[in-house]
């Protein structure tokens, strides 16, 4: 492929992909917590959990609605230290008892 080929098709595929942008609009900042569960790859419960542990800030602009910021999430998320389970839930060095 030559430089002029792979130019024309860098730039169509950044063509596709601003037309896609401009569809789907810009993040809203503020979401519900079922919106933010789908968002996060979070279940609902988690997010509760979050919420009352103080890790997240509930928004309540009216009765009944709870609003969680999203940026505010993000970096919950990004600044998460725990390191995953290995095995089973199992420490290492125990002896099975």
């Amino acid at each position: 492929m030559s430089e002029l080929d792979l130019a024309a098709t860098l730039a169509t595929i950044r063509e596709s992909l601003d037309a896609l942008l401009a569809r789907t609009g810009p993040k809203p900042r503020f979401m519900t917590i079922s919106s933010a569960a789908v968002y996060s790859d979070l279940s609902q419960d988690s997010l509760r959990r979050l919420l009352e542990r103080g890790d997240l800030v509930a928004h309540r602009p009216v009765k009944g609605r709870i609003l969680i910021d999203r940026e505010q999430l993000d970096a919950v998320i990004l600044g998460s230290t725990t390191r995953p389970r290995v095995g089973r839930g199992i420490r290492s060095g125990r002896a099975n008892a």
